[in-house]
């Protein structure tokens, strides 16, 4: 059913509550953590009561689910704006491996919300099951397309895709805890392009292999 003029602004404000809860509790993750985080401190900075969080979410970790979705919906966007580009499937998938380990290494967002507080607030499951339609759907995509214009070797593009995105996840976590940072984000990057580059097709082969 259509709505009216009449519901329309109510829907509308609804809408911009939401919003300023979920980036509320964004930024307050960045700064302090999950565990640092209260709703009366996400609701004292987006200025709205008690029951306007709850009529949007049951709980802390139902918005902590939010903040996970809006951070990875903000970093597909970038990723797909950064390899629109590229000339070809494959060429796309080198560059968006290398712009994700730049991307986690300048986004305190990314790093914090992304691989750490979230993982660490909703359990391993329920973050992979909520990180699942962003970045591993893209990947996923993106090895799909290698794949089909045969500039990649024959393979699952999901099960790649997850393992892919395992040793992104890993190699981030190497670069972060290393002393000098852009020094091991250079070794981590040599050492993906490596492995991508081994799964490249040569040109000219024709069939599998």
């Amino acid at each position: 059913m259509a709505r009216t003029d009449a519901t329309e602004p109510a829907a509308e404000r609804a809408d911009a509550t939401r919003e300023r809860i979920v980036q509320a509790a964004r930024d307050l993750v960045v700064e302090h953590g999950y565990d640092g985080v209260s709703t009366g401190q996400v609701l004292e900075r987006a200025g709205v009561s008690r029951g306007g969080l709850y009529h949007h979410f049951s709980g802390k970790d139902d918005l902590m689910a939010a903040v996970l979705e809006a951070v990875e919906t903000d970093f597909t966007l970038r990723l797909a704006a950064a390899v629109v580009d590229a000339p070809d499937p494959f060429t796309a998938l080198s560059e968006g491996v290398q712009w994700y380990l730049d991307e986690c290494l300048r986004s305190k967002e990314l790093q914090r919300v992304g691989l750490y507080e979230g993982r660490k607030a909703l359990g391993w499951a329920a973050w992979r099951e909520t990180i699942a339609p962003y970045g591993l759907a893209i990947l996923t995509a993106s090895l799909d397309a290698a794949i089909q214009s045969d500039e990649l070797k024959p393979a699952d593009p999901s099960a790649l895709a997850h393992v892919i995105l395992a040793m992104l996840h890993e190699g981030v976590t190497l670069i972060l805890a290393d002393p000098d940072p852009p020094a091991a984000r250079e070794r981590v990057g040599t050492t993906i392009a490596t492995i991508i580059d081994g799964l490249h097709k040569p040109y000219g082969l024709v069939g599998p292999g």
